[in-house]
């Protein structure tokens, strides 16, 4: 099977409305991207807590956010609250034209076999259920498509479709999410995370970025190129 032109963005750290600009352009300016795919991996400076889409800004204790230097903001996927900090946050767009939709099945194999290729074995083929799906932070729960590693959740994923556009958008941490999280969000369930360093000492985000993008690029076959964000994304932000 011959490969598909892909782009892969490294982007470096930045402020959290910024990062979710980009990642709304991406979305709506899909279709005019000489790319079938996009697949943007970055982080976050200052760190901040970002929520779903549907999710009401009171879902947070924004007074408290803001005393500690916390930023709020909307992502343009679903899902529940996330806080930033040490992670490799990714967002990968395709056009429905070019690429299948992507299923479930297909990220819980990125997932899986992203794992197996650092050397840690993800739990059982069946999907294990932790928390409940209703709750408001990310990672007190575990979703179909989410792998575990002893029971705790390493990555948070969502996902958007319209008729033309997939995104599916999410973090993989490097640390598991801080012990206040709890005191910020709103009705949160008991925090199910693990990050990377916890089971892989001395682990870099550059490793965590390679081996992530070639799993997505074997999964969907894929020939990423490295490129930045065209002049028309950009000048949409």
């Amino acid at each position: 099977m011959s490969l598909v032109a892909a782009r892969l963005i490294l982007d470096g750290p930045r402020p959290a409305r910024e990062n979710m600009a980009l990642d709304e352009t991406l979305f709506t300016e899909a279709l005019s991207s000489p790319y079938a795919a996009t697949l943007r991996l970055y982080s976050w400076s200052p760190h901040a807590i970002s929520l779903g889409r549907r999710q009401k800004l009171d879902a947070v204790n924004v007074d408290a956010c803001r005393k500690m230097g916390i930023d709020v903001v909307k992502r343009p996927g679903g899902g529940a609250a996330v806080y930033h900090n040490e992670e490799i946050t990714y967002c990968f767009v395709c056009r429905l034209d070019k690429i299948p939709l992507p299923g479930v099945g297909a990220w819980r194999n990125i997932f899986s076999t992203f794992l197996e290729t650092l050397g840690v074995a993800p739990d059982g083929a069946s999907p294990r259920t932790i928390g409940s799906l209703s709750g408001n932070a990310c990672f007190a729960c575990a979703a179909e498509d989410e792998p575990t590693i002893g029971g705790k959740k390493f990555a948070g994923s969502a996902r958007r479709k319209s008729k033309t556009v997939f995104m599916q958008h999410g973090s993989i941490l490097l640390k598991r999410q801080p012990d206040f999280l709890g005191e910020l969000v709103k009705n949160a369930e008991p925090d199910a995370s693990i990050g990377l360093t916890d089971i892989l000492p001395g682990i870099t985000a550059e490793k965590v970025s390679s081996v992530f993008a070639g799993m997505v690029a074997s999964q969907f076959h894929l020939r990423f190129d490295p490129a930045g964000f065209t002049g028309r994304e950009m000048a949409k932000m």
